[in-house]
């Protein structure tokens, strides 16, 4: 019994002897990246057997392998084999094609001919098991730390799913890479009342495939409902923040204690720890002052004159012999730095306090 693996990027090993390159065996080398002259079924064809294999015809002989791992099929479907008939890579999907259902097949970049000539653009074509061909759409731009993100990935997943659905563990119904400016669109989308979940990563390694642990990525928090009435959307602004990115506070403090020798200080400090400032900074000559590069978390702000000069609140040296309290504020509640987030902080104003 053949065995069938359930793929959404097809790859299968083939023996070695297909993988390699060879060497041009005369004339001028080939200098051309590799071009596709055919695809089954055909480009926007529609009424497609479902029982049709896919099928992509290149104009020369490939680097096998590292075709195969470029190809994607969305929706996904289940492979039952993948097989080469000369120039032309063969999918056979086990069980047929769904019905009345809108296919795209992707050719990544990458792709090398048998001397190692690559193809460098997406190669893309979309056909239907159904009389129509889905034509809604959804358009905007990815925004990465407030810039145009250029080769990021979009996603899109068609709900309802199942219970256990989690956009950055499951496989996409649409994908596309945005591009220079951030701009991207999914196209061949339904408009039968179809409902999506988008999510978008950067493609830090640019391999194509999410590693969910280093590259930063966004889900949106609303769906996006397409119907024969609006077939488009467009517009959507779609922002990834880097769960790293430093963040910053800022804000204005009175000193009205009557000690002007020292400039007023501030603070933040770790939830845990009010002995040691993580940042330090101090205010203006107007009592403006502001941290910046503040790592991502929760901090305790404190407002004080630095008399004893020990980055601390705490006492200095006086006329008592257990000396006398630094003047200092503590805001009653703490900051939450977000990631590349501005903090605003209410105006503090600083009083002297007794012995």
């Amino acid at each position: 019994m053949r065995r069938r693996i359930l793929f959404s990027v097809v790859v299968v090993a083939f023996a070695l002897a297909c993988a390699v390159s060879e060497p041009p065996s005369g004339g001028p080398e080939d200098k051309d990246p590799p071009a596709v002259v055919g695809t089954t079924p055909a480009a926007d064809s529609t009424g497609v057997d479902p029982s049709s294999p896919i099928a992509i015809t290149f104009g020369e002989h490939m680097q096998r392998a590292r075709v195969e791992r470029l190809v994607s099929v969305q929706p996904p479907i289940t492979i039952d084999r993948v097989r080469w008939e000369g120039q032309t890579l063969v999918i056979e999907p086990a069980g047929g094609l769904q019905r009345d259902t809108t296919y795209v097949v992707r050719l990544k970049p990458g792709y090398r001919d048998r001397h190692g000539v690559a193809g460098v653009s997406t190669r893309e074509f979309a056909f239907a098991t159904g009389a129509t061909l889905d034509t809604a759409s959804i358009s905007g731009q990815v925004l990465f730390k407030r810039e145009p993100s250029g080769k990021s990935i979009v996603r899109a997943f068609r709900i309802p799913r199942d219970t256990t659905f989690r956009a950055d563990a499951a496989r996409p119904d649409r994908e596309v890479v945005t591009q220079r400016d951030g701009s991207f669109r999914l196209r061949y989308l339904p408009a039968n009342d179809a409902r999506f979940v988008m999510m978008a990563y950067v493609d830090q390694n640019g391999n194509g495939t999410f590693d969910s642990a280093n590259e930063p990525y966004t889900v949106l928090p609303d769906t996006f409902l397409l119907t024969a009435a609006v077939p488009k959307r467009e517009g959507v602004r779609v922002d990834i923040i880097d769960p790293n990115e430093p963040g910053s506070v800022a804000g204005e403090v009175a000193n009205e204690t009557g000690i002007d020798t020292v400039r007023t200080s501030l603070g933040l400090y770790g939830l845990g720890d009010s002995t040691r400032a993580e940042y330090l900074t101090h205010a203006d000559t107007l009592g403006a002052y502001a941290f910046s590069k503040v790592k991502p978390g929760t901090y305790r702000l404190w407002a004080f004159l630095d008399l004893r000069a020990d980055s601390i609140p705490g006492t200095y040296p006086c006329e008592l012999p257990e000396g006398c309290r630094e003047p200092s504020l503590l805001l009653v509640d703490s900051l939450l730095v977000s990631p590349g987030g501005s903090v605003s902080v209410p105006r503090l104003i600083l009083k002297r306090g007794g012995p």
